[in-house]
């Protein structure tokens, strides 16, 4: 029964329709439920794109899993077992950092900075060596601190990729000694060279980066860190190896994914959501155009109808016959659509024939990722809309007769 109702619905859309007319609306619709898809596989991939650059983007300067006080802005180094930590499952390497805020100056000039402090070990946790423009990573030398200063540091204090070696100097409150009386005296001043410049994006570009023993004397936080910057290893799952890190360090710290920790990914991510909503809305109301080439259908082969009928069809029969040839033009909508959509993405992915002209970009053509989970998605949306329209739009047509 299935089949046949199938064979006939296929006999019906290869026929001449008595009106010529309803073989063009046919077309018509079918492309104008394809377009609908197509862009929303090519929405869908642009964003992948977008949220692939700016992973790839923040990866040098934000770390993969992050430790920080539940209370309070610090902790005591000892109070932490790092082996264990080390020694948790995915874990490749770990870094100690104090973050602050303080004030830079050089030849007069001056800003406000975040001035973070790293251990040794903080190049093997976050690969911030790599975004090095100017200079090179290094916070410390045989005989004396350094400092690498963020591109937009560099920028207010008029500092070019020349002036690596120039000597900045940092301030920061004295804890000790601060006075709301006597304010003479509650700051502490440490002079350190330049010795490179990293450059990412403009939020990240006020950071200066010194030895983690250098901010410790700045901020007046002797063996205290403000969080533990961590670096999953290849292959292994982030959330799974923050489980594990939760229970090592327990509740008095709180351990953040890269996700979980900028707000950006959430942003974007809530984005997705939302376009993706919105195109299958459009979706939906160009499936609508399933309406009309049905009803004109079902009026112009009302003789074909009653033939059935004569030949022993029962209702059942005629319904699923015109309920098939709803559905196979809403497949042949929905193939054309993600041959389209799939080509467009695939092509820009591949070729980047859209391209930008921004050179502060790290791209020069639109990022793209094509995804099989989007197109699986789509598709299924899709189906189930035009399903429920077609089943709709037959049972209100023939029930009038």
């Amino acid at each position: 029964m299935t089949s046949l109702r199938y064979l006939i619905a296929a006999r019906y859309i290869r026929s001449r329709k008595s009106h010529s007319v309803i073989n063009i609306i046919s077309g018509v619709s079918v492309m104008a439920m394809a377009t609908p898809v197509a862009a929303m596989i090519v929405l869908l991939s642009v964003f992948n794109g977008l949220e692939g650059m700016v992973r790839q983007l923040y990866s040098a300067v934000d770390p993969d899993i992050s430790v920080a006080p539940r209370e309070g802005t610090t902790f005591a180094v000892a109070d932490v077992d790092a082996e264990a930590l080390r020694a948790v499952e995915g874990v490749e390497a770990l870094s100690f950092v104090l973050e602050q805020g303080a004030m830079a100056e050089a030849g007069g000039r001056r800003t406000i900075a975040r001035v973070k402090g790293v251990d040794e070990s903080y190049t093997d946790a976050v690969p911030v060596a790599d975004r090095v423009v100017a200079g090179s990573f290094a916070v410390a030398s045989e005989d004396a601190d350094c400092m690498v200063a963020g591109q937009g540091v560099a920028r207010d204090l008029q500092l070019s990729r020349l002036s690596t070696g120039e000597t900045v100097r940092l301030y920061a409150l004295n804890r000790a000694r601060m006075s709301s009386l006597l304010p003479t005296g509650g700051y502490k001043r440490r002079e350190m060279p330049l010795a490179g410049i990293y450059s990412v994006d403009e939020e990240t570009g006020d950071r200066i980066f010194v030895s983690l023993g250098a901010a410790q004397s700045l901020f007046s936080y002797p063996d205290r860190a403000s969080g533990i910057e961590i670096r999953v290893k290849e292959g292994a799952d982030a959330d799974d190896v923050a489980r594990r890190l939760q229970e090592a360090v327990g509740g008095e710290m709180r351990v953040l994914t890269r996700e979980q920790g900028n707000s950006i990914y959430r942003l974007m991510a809530l984005e997705k959501r939302i376009v993706f909503l919105v195109a299958a809305l459009v979706m939906a109301i160009a499936s609508l155009a399933i309406v009309g080439t049905l009803s004109m259908v079902i009026i112009d082969k009302r003789d074909d109808a009653e033939t059935l009928r004569t030949m022993g069809a029962d209702g059942r029969l005629i319904r699923g016959v015109f309920t098939a040839e709803g559905e196979l033009l809403a497949l042949a909508s929905l193939v054309a659509g993600l041959a389209a959509g799939t080509a467009l993405a695939a092509a820009q992915q591949h070729w980047g024939l859209v391209r930008l002209d921004a050179a502060t970009l790290m791209v020069d053509a639109y990022p793209v990722e094509l995804r099989a989970t989007d197109v699986l998605l789509t598709a299924a949306v899709y189906s189930a809309t035009a399903w429920t329209i077609t089943r709709l739009t037959v049972d209100a047509m023939l029930k009038k007769r």
